[in-house]
């Protein structure tokens, strides 16, 4: 029982006995003076007792503290990309034909291949000529030297033009002069067949061939014949350019002055005597580079094959009958 709970406890019970012994009190004589009704009344009489308890309630706060923790995943995602470069290889010509050590790394075709006999004498040959002439020092087929060509120039006009030699610009008689090549080829026309007849074509071309000669008496000079063009092209028809050729060579042949004619369309054509559409530089006129190596070939089998031309190359190989 509490503290609280006792002290009330006691304080009723003491109010009990005063009031117990009030009622039960003896007079001056010691008896008792209690009424026995009133006892009875008193006795039956309900007692209330208010009995107010104060009760202390000590509230207990319990401060429940939750740490929540919280913890942050970090989930790193590694994406990887795969990037596939697809490469599509087109095979082409390969136009650039040396080293620098000087050694060819594609000779040509097949059937058409350019042999180190060929090459020796090439090496001692340099060609004169327009644009359709140029790609073999453009395409690299030929070393710079080998080709003294710019675009436009005709025997009707070359003597007008200055060409690209060692760094510097020269005419063609001070090229060809500089470069001394043992032998010296022709290759223009299709810049004269629509502005010259045939006639002043070939007196044009006599011109030209007499100058060189009497600059370089050595040398043997030739005449290559006009290139064939597509049949579908406008620019003019390879039955006038046949009508030219034949007109130079028929020349050439018979004035004894010792220039030759070498036919470079013969191979260069399809079977409807048009330029074969695997050799056109996209034109119809000018040549793609693998046509080149059929326009040497050509030329080599003429020369070289038949023994007209002899010596040993830049390249140390003897070529043409040296037996002589």
């Amino acid at each position: 029982m509490s503290h609280l709970r006792k002290c009330a406890f006691l304080t009723v019970m003491f109010s009990l006995v005063m009031f117990g012994a009030a009622a039960c009190g003896k007079d001056d004589a010691g008896e008792s003076n209690l009424d026995p009704n009133l006892f009875t009344e008193i006795r039956d009489l309900p007692v209330t007792t208010s009995l107010t308890t104060t009760t202390a309630t000590t509230a207990s706060e319990t401060t429940t503290e939750t740490t929540t923790t919280t913890t942050t995943t970090t989930t790193t995602t590694t994406t990887t990309t795969t990037t596939t470069t697809t490469t599509t290889t087109t095979t082409t010509t390969t136009v650039v034909t040396t080293t620098s050590t000087g050694v060819y790394t594609y000779n040509g075709p097949a059937g058409h291949e350019l042999t180190d006999t060929y090459r020796a004498f090439l090496s001692n040959t340099v060609f004169v000529g327009d644009s359709i002439c140029s790609g073999l020092r453009v395409y690299k087929i030929l070393p710079d030297d080998n080709c003294v060509a710019v675009g436009n120039v005709g025997a009707r006009n070359i003597f007008d033009y200055t060409f690209p030699v060692r760094g510097n610009e020269f005419g063609v008689s001070y090229s060809l002069q500089l470069l001394s090549p043992r032998y010296v080829v022709f290759s223009m026309g299709m810049n004269d067949i629509n502005m010259t007849t045939q006639e002043q074509f070939v007196a044009n071309y006599n011109n030209l061939l007499d100058t060189v000669h009497s600059l370089l008496p050595d040398a043997k000079l030739y005449v290559a014949s006009i290139t064939p063009i597509s049949n579908d092209v406008d620019f003019s028809t390879n039955d006038k350019i046949d009508s030219y050729n034949a007109a130079i060579r028929n020349d050439l042949t018979t004035n004894g002055k010792g220039y030759g004619y070498l036919d470079v369309a013969k191979d260069l054509k399809n079977a409807w005597n048009g330029l074969n559409m695997q050799y056109s530089g996209g034109d119809g006129i000018h040549l793609a580079p693998e046509a080149y190596y059929v326009y040497l070939h050509q030329i080599c089998r003429q020369l070289v094959d038949t023994g007209l031309v002899a010596g040993q190359g830049k390249n140390g190989v003897w070529y043409g009958d040296t037996s002589n």
